[in-house]
């Protein structure tokens, strides 16, 4: 499998700041975002039914999980890990992003939404991540990827920092990572891991834009107060 670019050093190299704790989706985007101008004449793909992740969702063990509930600002419900905390969510003109960090602090799941200037797969998403992460890098690996039955496209990686699994979704111009992980300097914690898991299993997107992004790439990784006027 190829290599995935170190969390410091894309920041380094993109001006991404640096971030507590599992910012492998937002690295990611720091360094999708060149590319995705790359990728007219994909097609738009609605990748997953969303009556298909309902019932998948109404058949999971909801147990250290709160009622599902939505999140307007990342288009999902949801069902948030028990006595985790959420970090200030981190918005700019492109995505937003959510993420629940576990009372230990060495677990951590979130969504990234993404607002796309130009529609493509799920799969394509992920490959565009993929190359970019594969340049002359030796500090991690993608470990696996594959689809599952309901057609979301997973993968799993790590490097020297982290361990994270997730999978992306596509709705017309609305893009999610879902993804959970830790901190491999930490001993892993199978019941923080299990609730991480099971969160990420109940994040049904609620609805995807009709229309691209007109948002300034250059201000795509700013806080929307730093952005300039449209």
């Amino acid at each position: 499998m190829g290599d995935i670019r170190g969390l410091d050093q894309c920041c380094e190299s993109t001006g991404a700041p640096r971030g507590r704790i599992f910012h492998f989706s937002l690295s990611i985007l720091y360094c999708l975002l060149p590319l995705l101008a790359l990728a007219g004449g994909c097609a738009s793909s609605h990748s997953v039914s969303t009556q298909r992740l309902l019932e998948h969702q109404a058949q999971l063990d909801f147990t250290g999980l709160k009622v599902a509930q939505d999140s307007q600002l990342i288009h999902v419900t949801s069902s948030p890990p028990q006595h985790w905390r959420s970090l200030p969510i981190q918005e700019t003109a492109v995505y937003v992003h959510q993420q629940w960090k576990s009372p230990s602090g060495a677990t951590g799941a979130g969504v990234v939404y993404i607002h796309l200037p130009l529609p493509m797969s799920a799969k394509m998403l992920l490959w565009l991540a993929r190359m970019e992460y594969s340049k002359d890098v030796k500090d991690g690996k993608v470990q696996k990827e594959w689809t599952d039955e309901l057609n979301r496209p997973w993968f799993e990686g790590e490097n020297g920092k982290y361990h994270i699994r997730g999978y992306a979704i596509v709705d017309g111009f609305s893009a999610w990572i879902v993804y959970s992980g830790y901190k491999v300097a930490r001993p892993v914690n199978p019941e923080e891991l299990s609730i991480a898991n099971k969160y990420v299993e109940s994040v049904v997107p609620t609805n995807g834009e009709k229309r691209p992004s007109n948002a300034n790439l250059a201000d795509a990784g700013k806080p929307r107060a730093e952005q300039k006027p449209g």
